[in-house]
């Protein structure tokens, strides 16, 4: 029998909060700047999505960093496309445009560096895309944002990863740690155990459905995940 040590229980769901709480921090970072970029004034004509549009996951106010769509032409023909790329400023948007030809089953990555020029509402870079194929592919439309941290240094996309990386460890190494020291005799501590595994569900959801751009299902989810923290602290 496993002798159940307190301190190591504590330690447990402490780590465990962290990682709940960087779960929060995380979804939100990727999240809301995409809700700000569908409110945002881009010329947006309700056209299919454009999937393949990507903006940096996370910046400093020091970085430089590409925004990215990824085209393809499907036909055994030449296709020629049309793009229109806007971009918050300080300013106003800034647009550009430029038309080019793909060869046959050909993927060609068009990239727009951004940087704090770039930043609107305090610590938002927003941006938007259209193309269209001068086939008959269909138009597809689409807009992401990134959050923009005001600190002295660079590495938006590292301070993401690391966190989340952090999360992972955090949130399952404490885990375990606060199961393997809790007494499940007890009804309350069962109790909680399962309100931990629904709120680490409601994290990766979050993280996963922001990561592709559902902001959505991943606000949705953050609001549910305040929701259960809530109730798992008074039950």
């Amino acid at each position: 029998m496993v002798q159940k040590n307190k301190t190591l229980h504590r330690v447990g769901a402490v780590l465990f909060t962290i990682a709940i709480l960087l779960g929060i921090l995380v979804t939100f970072a990727k999240a809301w700047p995409d809700l700000e970029s569908a409110l945002y004034g881009f010329s947006k004509h309700g056209y299919r999505r454009l999937t393949s549009l990507h903006c940096p996951v996370l910046m400093t106010s020091r970085d430089s960093l590409p925004v990215t769509i990824r085209l393809t032409n499907p036909l055994d023909q030449n296709l020629t496309w049309y793009i229109r790329a806007q971009f918050s400023t300080t300013v106003e948007m800034t647009t550009q445009e430029q038309t080019l030809e793909l060869q046959p089953h050909e993927n060609r990555t068009l990239a727009w560096e951004v940087n704090k020029d770039n930043v609107d509402l305090h610590n938002f870079i927003l941006a938007y895309a259209f193309s269209s194929p001068f086939a008959g592919l269909g138009m597809t439309e689409g807009s992401c944002g990134t959050l923009v941290l005001n600190v002295p240094m660079q590495g938006g996309p590292s301070i993401y990863y690391a966190s989340l990386a952090i999360a992972v460890v955090a949130g399952v190494f404490g885990f375990w740690l606060w199961l393997h020291h809790a007494d499940m005799s007890e009804p309350a501590v069962v109790s909680q155990s399962w309100w931990m595994r629904f709120l680490a569900l409601l994290i990766v959801l979050g993280i996963v459905t922001s990561t592709m751009g559902w902001w959505i299902v991943a606000i949705i989810l953050l609001v549910l995940t305040m929701l259960t923290l809530i109730v798992s602290l008074v039950s």
